[in-house]
């Protein structure tokens, strides 16, 4: 008996102990959430005062997207998305003559042009003769506008080429917080149903896709459907990246907790990272949070995916030619050089466009130290490599391309390509536009921008100011694209 009255004993005190455990948990995960509301709403009440007013622009549409899955043709398509792009262009028109504002027609960066079309509507360019076809798939924030120098590459060697438009891109930034990772796939998956319905009549028509930063992440993730024999997925025969988007920040993961506060009507404003003049005619400069979450996401899925396949699909999977620069703000340069090296593809190439050795007193440390020169014959690549780098003469006129190519060692030194003067890197913008690009090129208003004056005038960040518009060695980039289309 006493035995007994002891073990209820014990068993007493330890649900008693449970339970302290328990209320004290309890209590812990109510501070804790009470703690990340104030901070949430403290953060939104700040961000509120201090950033600047919404405009009609930052609103959402009235109008609905064409869904893809609707239309049969690309023709079809385009005349509806025609429509949709005047519909909601003149949503946010401005009336009056407005020169720094893309929403109005009269100013100097309209993105209508003298022809009366809008530069942000997905493209076709058809040669006489077609041998095949080749998918464009532009980035976030962007327009095909963006595309538009890479599709002239194709096009020039008898592809027909598509620039498809993101559903919620080319119109006004207040529609990004409606996108999710889905439009980007259902894009990948539309634009090259249309390019097969194209090319049904051409004798063994070859297929390319090529993507520009999140675009990268979409052609990934569908060729690792289609490589699981999709039929109604034609798997591309090369696959083209520019600043390809592999990796962001996993801080984008947490947005979430930034957009229910902003659902309150008056914390609307904290729903957006960015909230900047829209003077970019074909690229949004405002930048709502949902969809950096998005993004994040899509590449997570594409990654997973890709993680799934067995060595045979990984075989199937098409040759990648990627073409990015040392440095990059806006994606995570780790995961491209991870994802390669898996692929373990050694028909695949990786360029990567250095910095102006020229600055390196101007540099952090951590960039001066990346130099490839020293470190690729350590690395042992299993795939195709190209530097370009001044990184020898330190001149504006002497880069270099060292090749690494099935573990041999090239160097070209005279290869024509040359820095501007005053030019210190490349961006992650600037690698699809060529240098005569009528907007973003070397002697355009937006490519050629050198804003002076006192410090802490501008709203906007000196850094958009400055980053460079175009790419100095677009010329590589076309003359490797041509090279591998022979």
């Amino acid at each position: 008996m006493i035995a007994f009255i002891s073990l209820d004993k014990y068993k007493l005190k330890g649900e008693l102990f449970v339970k302290r455990v328990i209320n004290v948990i309890k209590k812990f995960l109510i501070f804790l959430i009470i703690l990340i509301l104030v901070v949430q709403f403290t953060r939104a009440y700040l961000y509120n005062k201090m950033a600047p007013e919404l405009k009609k622009w930052h609103e959402k549409s009235k109008y609905e997207e064409p869904e893809y899955e609707k239309f049969k043709t690309i023709d079809e398509y385009l005349v509806a998305e025609k429509e949709f792009l005047e519909k909601t262009y003149a949503e946010v028109e401005v009336k009056s003559k407005d020169d720094l504002t893309r929403f109005s027609k009269n100013g100097i960066l309209s993105p209508i042009n003298e022809k009366g079309e809008n530069i942000n509507s997905s493209f076709e360019l058809i040669p006489e003769k077609i041998k095949g076809g080749v998918l464009l798939l532009h980035g976030l924030t962007d327009s095909p506008f963006m595309m538009r120098d890479v599709g002239q590459i194709f096009y020039e060697k008898g592809y027909y080429v598509l620039g498809l438009r993101y559903k919620y891109h080319g119109t006004f930034p207040g529609e990004l917080p409606k996108i999710s990772q889905k439009d980007f796939e259902e894009a990948a998956i539309f634009g090259s149903k249309m390019i097969k319905e194209k090319l049904k009549d051409i004798k063994n028509p070859e297929f390319y896709m090529v993507g520009f930063s999140t675009g990268a992440a979409a052609t990934l993730q569908y060729i690792t459907q289609s490589v699981k024999k999709d039929k109604e997925l034609p798997t591309p025969q090369k696959v083209f990246w520019l600043s390809p988007a592999m990796g962001v920040s996993s801080a984008a993961k947490f947005g979430f907790l930034d957009s229910w506060v902003s659902m309150i009507p008056y914390f609307k404003k904290f729903q957006w990272l960015d909230i900047n003049p829209e003077y970019d005619p074909s690229k949004y400069n405002s930048f709502p949070k949902n969809p950096g979450i998005q993004v994040y996401y899509l590449i997570k899925k594409a990654k997973l995916n890709f993680s799934k396949l067995g060595k045979e699909e990984k075989m199937n999977l098409p040759p990648i030619y990627s073409y990015t620069s040392l440095v990059d703000s806006t994606v995570l340069d780790k995961d491209l050089y991870d994802i390669f090296e898996k692929m373990e593809n050694p028909n695949n190439k990786l360029v990567i466009f250095d910095i102006n050795r020229k600055f390196e007193d101007f540099f952090k440390p951590n960039l001066i130290k990346l130099n490839l020169k020293d470190e690729m014959s350590e690395l042992n690549f299993k795939f195709n490599v190209a530097f370009i780098s001044n990184y020898s003469s330190k001149k504006d006129d002497e880069v270099a391309i060292l090749n690494y190519n099935n573990n041999v060692f090239s160097e070209e030194n005279k290869s024509n390509l040359k820095w501007n003067e005053s030019n210190f890197s490349l961006s992650h913008v600037a690698i699809p536009i060529s240098p005569s690009n009528p907007i973003y090129g070397r002697d355009s208003i937006l490519g050629s921008l050198n804003l002076k004056g006192e410090n802490n005038s501008l709203y906007l960040s000196p850094n958009l100011l400055y980053r460079l518009r175009y790419n100095e060695f677009f010329q590589y980039i076309e003359n490797d694209i041509k090279m591998v289309l022979n």
